[in-house]
């Protein structure tokens, strides 16, 4: 009798997630690239977390964050973690650094309640925090009869 492991049925819906976010990094950084910010930038500093994604304006020299979110990560701590710290990134001038998220289109309104629980988003705060919905092909979306 063959036992079913956790792991070994968890791999195609592992690959599935990491398909998309593959889809929306490569989104984000089309986005990126269109408004200008084409230097990519390593920045590793300590007891930081690591920026999945980092550009620098050669024009003007300004620096922006980006992160990928899926509908999983919106549940997880450390992706709350990794939005509050990157949201809340300055300059040695203090002022505000850009931070792209990219996310399924579908997952947008989650996410924007989520920014507002976590106090990265509010009528006044937030401002430098932009959402990138990108639609995912290939998945299909079920109808519900009415």
């Amino acid at each position: 009798m063959a036992t079913l492991n956790r792991s070994t049925a968890s791999q195609p819906r592992a690959r599935a997630d990491a398909d998309v976010r593959v889809h929306l990094r490569r989104e984000l950084e089309g986005h990126l690239d269109g408004l200008g910010y084409t230097f990519t930038r390593h920045i590793n500093r300590v007891g930081a977390p690591p920026a999945e994604i980092a550009r620098l304006s050669p024009v003007r020299g300004r620096l922006v964050y980006g992160e990928t979110v899926l509908r999983g990560d919106l549940r997880r701590r450390q992706c709350h973690d990794r939005l509050r710290f990157f949201a809340q990134r300055r300059t040695r001038k203090r002022s505000q650094i850009l931070f792209f998220v990219a996310v399924e289109e579908e997952c947008r309104g989650e996410l924007e309640a989520l920014l507002i629980e976590l106090g990265i988003r509010s009528a006044l705060r937030g401002g430098n925090v932009h959402i990138l919905a990108v639609s995912v092909p290939g998945r299909r979306r079920v109808k519900t009869s009415a």
